[in-house]
């Protein structure tokens, strides 16, 4: 019968106490590093190279990296634009919703020809370091190109040995990766790579993919050395030595099989390290704020450990394994890929055709999602020059925060992706090395926040007058209701928070006595500055390429085989008969962009105009006119209790209640539509079955009633009330007006340099429910082939990304 060592059992027992007090340590440090959600940020650009006058569109995307999902903690985001040696250029404001934004930039006569940068980040994001916020290199291009080709200079091979972990370990398995580069920086595809001794035998024959990606097994000896024989696409036979083997040392290593829903983790020392007796490690596999720790512990009859992990329970995306020894220094990292949930969205596309001839074509786009999606399209001709595909969603959310190196073709891992890219993906991050992530930073708890979310801008008023009994009446502007601000005598100045001033509108403040009478008011006001992006970045760091080049053919300037599209000289007349279909475009233009309209109904609304004001006066006449039952009464007492009946009472044709929404807010009581002028309404809707509230509207119809938050619609002439009635603060500084889309006019939209260079429409705006439709028209340049690039994401976080060719030519 064994006996038990006694003094054995207490040393391995402080052994295991040990290392799970590491193990707290580090998992403490981590939680509490990421106790904060950090935002990302995104901009689907219509295009990569722009022309003089052109507007260089965007639409944003801003996402919460831990709850996965759009971001809700800033409503205020700063975009500028960055010049060739990092200075900063424009920079401009806008308004968050739930996540979601759109701007432009004009290539005025300031934009040189050259290359340029674009930057969005939230005042939340000062908190941590610039990998969340967004850069991109676009480039103005004003004069005529040429193309020279230039020779490939295949014997200059970038050819890289990336062990798994980061360390080669003499004496036990070792999986590296490998990563070949040609001369400029691109992928190289190369067959029968041979890895071979010192004495020329043959261990391993490999390949790298059209990624320039592999990967080999061996296993190692210090005193030994090993090369990887290439063969050029020229002939030419290379030689590389890889890097020595370390006498001492521990592996990890993943097994990452697509077919399966566990990923397999070994961890292994050799001989060497553990001559002087076990070893204590610490596993921890962690993403955002989630964390798994697993305490390691390797001896000589244990030199290797063995753990599984589902991917069906851990965080989608990059997940990251990291190595500590016993003093919690990180000695190992490896990071891989979990799909869960990835790919399932769907869009369908296609041109419908007219059957009477059209300047025009209608792009419909068919839902596939699981969750309502944002979305944005930009369409090009599908020979374009202008849109590299450098970037995507899935890049700078996915792989980004976590990736240190450059990434090629990202959106080759996520579009029809199959077990085949999943292998890839894997092969991607087994040759990235470690993570991004300071663990230096994060064990030594340096991390705080100093920067506030930012939602909206501070306005401060100033009173050159003493007020007696008179409150302050700040008139309705763009964005704003009404507000009215009561101050004692003694107080003479005042703030209002989260403001949304529009750059080129005025403000007017009003004071108003007891009778409601309206006077000038003799103050001053001014805007918090909320700019804060650096003057200056390093843009050294970014790979200067030339988003011009065609495989081996470099493009320079100054020559006839690239024209640029010509601006016309003629000035752009518009019609006497056409000035009405103008006016009401743009209604309808600020109607679906309202910021208080959801996005379900932006294009479900209808947009008031002059004619259905006048024909209808009020909300209760339009109402009526829809077949509701509209009561506008005294008010009353109710019984004998204090609470007022409301004037405005509404019934359905069914003789049911109806709910009330006024610029998407339930209304409790309905005085609030009591003789209201529907020159103050801007857009409505009437949603017989309550589909958007759910359970929550019971068998009650449901009405959106949403105000015009400018001047209302004017239907007869009048005085200028506001100039005599009010102080005017004119505001050069806050948030920027939203564009609708539109081309600069060319001499022709038909030739191969608008081909090239043009951009055919930029739909930024779109919003996907579950097996729904979208149409848009664009313009019919004559093109047969479109190129789509649809960029998106949903409400739960799930995000989209595709390109997409359609044949734009009639079905004969």
């Amino acid at each position: 019968m064994l006996k038990h060592n006694p003094l054995l059992c207490v040393f391995s027992l402080f052994l295991v106490i040990n290392i799970l007090k590491a193990q707290n340590q580090i998992t403490e440090k981590y939680r509490k590093y990421f106790e904060e959600s950090r935002e990302m940020v995104y901009l689907h650009v219509s295009k990569d190279i722009f022309l003089p006058e052109e507007e260089i569109w965007f639409k944003g995307y801003l996402y919460d990296q831990k709850k996965a999902e759009p971001s809700k903690i800033s409503r205020t985001i700063n975009v500028g634009i960055y010049d060739s040696l990092g200075v900063l250029k424009k920079e401009q404001l806008y308004y968050l919703n739930e996540g979601y934004f759109k701007g432009s930039v004009k290539v005025d006569s300031t934009f040189a020809h050259g290359r340029y940068f674009l930057k969005a980040k939230t005042n939340w994001m000062r908190n941590f370091n610039d990998r969340n916020s967004f850069i991109k290199e676009f480039l103005v291009v004003k004069s005529d190109i040429k193309v020279r080709e230039k020779p490939l200079n295949l014997e200059n091979l970038d050819f890289q040995f990336l062990p798994e972990g980061g360390n080669l370990v003499s004496g036990i398995k070792n999986i590296v990766g490998v990563k070949a580069l040609d001369h400029l920086n691109k992928p190289l595809q190369l067959k029968n790579i041979e890895i071979v001794d010192e004495h020329g035998k043959q261990l391993v024959l490999m390949e790298t993919n059209d990624l320039g990606l592999g990967k080999f097994e061996i296993n190692p000896d210090t005193d030994t050395g090993y090369f990887a024989k290439v063969t050029t696409p020229s002939g030419q036979e290379v030689s590389i030595k890889m890097p020595k083997a370390y006498p001492k040392g521990i592996n990890l290593n993943i097994y990452d099989n697509p077919y399966k829903e566990e990923v397999l983790v070994q961890v292994e020392a050799n001989d060497l390290a553990l001559e002087n007796g076990d070893i204590k490690t610490n596993l921890v596999l962690h993403k955002d704020g989630e964390v798994i720790s697993e305490p390691v512990l390797l001896s000589k009859k244990s030199k290797i450990y063995t753990i599984y992990f589902d991917k069906t329970k851990l965080m989608a995306g990059v997940n990251i394994l990291t190595l500590f020894d016993e003093k919690n220094n990180p000695i190992e990292e490896r990071q891989f890929f979990v799909w869960k949930g990835m790919g399932e969205n769907r869009i369908e596309a296609y041109v419908a055709h007219s059957i009477q001839p059209n300047d025009s074509l209608e792009i419909v786009l068919n839902s596939k999602v699981a969750q309502p999606m944002g979305l944005s399209v930009s369409v090009l001709p599908k020979n374009t020059m202008a849109y590299h595909g450098s970037d995507n969603i899935y890049e700078q959310f996915y792989l980004r925060p976590y990736v240190k190196g450059v990434i090629e073709n990202v959106d080759y891992y996520f579009t029809n992706t199959d077990n085949k890219k999943k292998y890839e993906m894997d092969l991607l991050l087994l040759t990235q090395g470690w993570s991004r992530y300071n663990w230096h930073e994060i064990i030594n708890g340096k991390f705080q926040t100093t920067y506030s979310p930012v939602d909206g801008l501070n306005l401060y008023g100033f009173l050159n007058e003493k007020l007696k009994r008179e409150s302050i009446l700040i008139h309705k502007s763009i964005v704003h209701e009404p507000t009215e601000i009561s101050l004692s005598s003694e107080q003479d100045k005042f703030l209002v928070t989260n403001f949304y001033p529009i750059i080129g509108e005025n403000i007017f403040f009003s004071k108003k006595d007891s009778q409601g009478k309206l006077s000038k008011l003799d103050m001053y006001a001014r805007l918090s500055d909320n700019y804060f992006l650096e003057d200056k970045i390093v843009v050294s760091g970014y790979e200067k390429f030339n988003m011009l080049n065609r495989g081996s053919s470099i493009i320079y300037e100054d020559d006839d085989d690239f024209e640029l599209p010509e601006l016309s000289a003629e000035e752009k007349l518009i019609a006497l008969d056409n000035v009405t279909v103008i006016e009401q475009s743009k209604l309808e233009k600020e109607a679906r962009n309202n910021l208080r309209v959801p996005r379900y109904l932006a294009n479900k609304i209808t947009v008031v105009d002059k004619e259905l004001a006048s024909t209808f006066n009020t909300v209760a006449d339009l109402l009526r006119s829809k077949g509701y039952e509209i009561r506008e009464d005294l008010q009353a007492f109710d019984g004998g209790s204090n609470a007022f009946i409301s004037r405005f009472r509404i019934k359905s044709r069914r003789g049911g209640g109806v709910n009330m929404f006024l610029d998407d807010v339930l209304q409790p009581n309905l005085d609030v539509f009591y003789n209201m002028p529907l020159t103050q309404v801007e857009s409505f809707y009437v949603d017989r079955i309550s589909r958007y509230m759910g359970t929550k509207a019971g068998n009650m119809e449901t009405v959106y009633i949403f105000l015009r938050h400018g001047e209302e619609l004017n239907l007869t002439q009048g005085q200028d009330f506001m100039s005599r009635n009010s102080f005017k603060f004119k505001v050069d500084k806050g948030f920027e007006k939203q564009k609708e889309f539109y081309n600069p006019k060319f001499k022709s939209f038909t030739d191969s340099a608008f081909e090239n260079f043009g951009l055919i429409h930029w739909e930024p705006l779109i919003w996907m429910d579950q097996d729904n439709n979208y149409k848009f028209k664009i313009p019919n340049y004559g093109y047969d082939k479109l190129k789509l690039v649809i960029e998106g994401m949903g409400e739960d976080g799930n995000l989209y990304s595709d390109i997409k060719i359609l044949n734009a030519a009639k079905p004969n």
